[in-house]
């Protein structure tokens, strides 16, 4: 590369972190700024950075005054993504954020339609879809080796242990159950306010999505009660599942939950996904004495093949292999820099952003009508909106 871009980066908090580890190995990446609220956070993201040189701030409003910040990295809540995300365009500033996208479609409207005025360059940081099997999947998809897609699978079902509900309000340090009880310092953390865990779909919608060339147009989810089995103390469904129909005509089943605990699978963690065409098939492990099948109907198996596809791909750059997820962690990010420096659309685009974003919002919608269908909005520019309008209600809504 010619030239680094310069970042800041906003959330210092155990995902921040990996960012920001990240950045400092990645080409093209000079780190010049960090900002949290919770001054610990923020010292220990400056001890990791070790560089005199890099400013810190506890607003993000002061990171975003910096004329030396070029693009910024945001790793928050994700229910703050939209404030930060557009305040942070219209500062001039490339985006690149962590995932879920938004909660909301306003929220998702708002940052569609300030990227489109901006013209900046903007990205989710989405890396499921670079696992080697999702790459080497959708070349056999495009190439027609499974014919016409017909269903496909997605679960993200990830028991998280109690740590993980609740936080220092003074450090950001995550606090056990017994460590909050009676603490005035305790505060709920980001799961409270994800109140439906069918809203974290990106890692199912968009692998998936990509796989299939084509965006969700309708959906119908249900749950289980609105009280958590496991955790007694924690008002949410345990398990939410959602059937969708893409504009494509594929349906989808997909599923997420965060309190039972299940399997870890070395190959793809708490994930499983699978996919069935007119032609053939194939899915990810069950467990870790399980593999990966292939079959293809017009290659004479009588059964399906088993596969064992890396977690990290053979060609992955060494730099790479440090980051997280295996090496996955590390493309969002490389690709968002050449974005810029090429002056092209990210791969993870604003459009691809809210399509794995919205279909989750209205499978809460959903839910709370019992189970009714309903459609997604569709916000790319086209006959109804050109880009950079304001959308009309029913648009915005998907009525009509």
């Amino acid at each position: 590369m010619k030239r680094t871009v310069n970042f800041g980066y906003i959330g210092a908090g155990p995902r921040g972190q990996r960012d920001l580890k990240e950045g400092m190995i990645m080409e093209g990446c000079r780190i010049v700024a960090l900002c949290d609220p919770y001054q610990d956070l923020l010292q220990e993201a400056m001890a990791i950075v070790g560089d005199p040189q890099v400013k810190s701030y506890t607003d993000y409003r002061d990171l975003l005054r910096d004329p030396e910040v070029e693009a910024v990295m945001i790793a928050v809540e994700p229910e703050n993504n939209a404030q930060l995300v557009c305040e942070a365009l219209e500062a001039g500033k490339h985006v690149q954020c962590e995932v879920p996208l938004a909660f909301s479609l306003e929220d998702c409207w708002r940052i569609v339609l300030t990227v489109e005025k901006t013209g900046l360059k903007f990205q989710m940081a989405e890396q499921a879809r670079y696992y080697p099997f999702f790459q080497t999947w959708g070349k056999m998809a495009r190439r027609g080796d499974f014919g016409k897609f017909l269903f496909a699978e997605g679960e993200y079902l990830h028991g998280m242990t109690e740590d993980r509900y609740w936080q220092d309000s003074e450090t950001g340090k995550r606090l056990s159950l017994a460590q909050a009880k009676n603490n005035p310092k305790a505060k709920k953390s980001r799961f409270w306010e994800m109140n439906h865990p069918i809203l974290y779909l990106p890692h199912e919608l968009s692998p998936i999505l990509h796989v299939l060339d084509d965006r969700v147009s309708k959906v119908s989810c249900m749950a289980t009660r609105k009280q958590s089995y496991k955790y007694d103390w924690f008002p949410q469904s345990d398990i939410e599942l959602a059937i969708m129909q893409t504009e494509k005509d594929v349906l989808l089943r997909v599923a997420a939950g965060f309190t039972v605990q299940t399997i870890a699978r070395a190959s793809t963690g708490c994930h499983w996904y699978r996919f069935m065409g007119t032609e053939g098939s194939f899915e990810t492990n069950r467990s870790n004495s399980d593999q990966m099948k292939l079959w293809l109907a017009n290659s004479h198996m009588a059964d399906p093949a088993e596969a064992m596809w890396a977690y990290s791909a053979y060609d992955t750059p060494p730099e790479a292999l440090a980051s997280g997820h295996n090496g996955t962690d590390y493309y969002p990010t490389a690709h968002f820099i050449q974005s810029i420096l090429d002056d092209k659309t990210p791969p993870m685009d604003v459009y691809l952003a809210v399509e794995t974003a919205a279909p989750a919002i209205m499978a809460v919608k959903s839910i709370e009508q019992g189970g009714a269908c309903l459609t997604v909005p569709d916000f790319r520019p086209g006959p109804l909106r050109r880009k950079g309008e304001q959308p009309s209600p029913d648009i915005m809504q998907a009525k009509g």
